[in-house]
């Protein structure tokens, strides 16, 4: 009945711990994504200002 008992508590101590390992996992990954949304706006921002002020200078 004790050998269950380890057996029982070992499963869940490896469940609980890929459970906290995944979810670490997927809050990096979803942390790392808005950075990169973040950068892409602002390069098309500025190619935008590049292109006005080359408008502005032919005129």
């Amino acid at each position: 009945m004790k050998k269950l008992r380890k057996i029982i508590a070992l499963f869940a101590f490896i469940f609980l711990t890929g459970i906290f390992i995944t979810v670490i996992t997927i809050n990096t990954s979803l942390n790392k994504s808005e950075i990169t949304k973040e950068i892409v706006e602002i390069q098309k921002d500025t190619l935008y200002l590049l292109n006005t002020e080359k408008k502005i200078e032919v005129i």
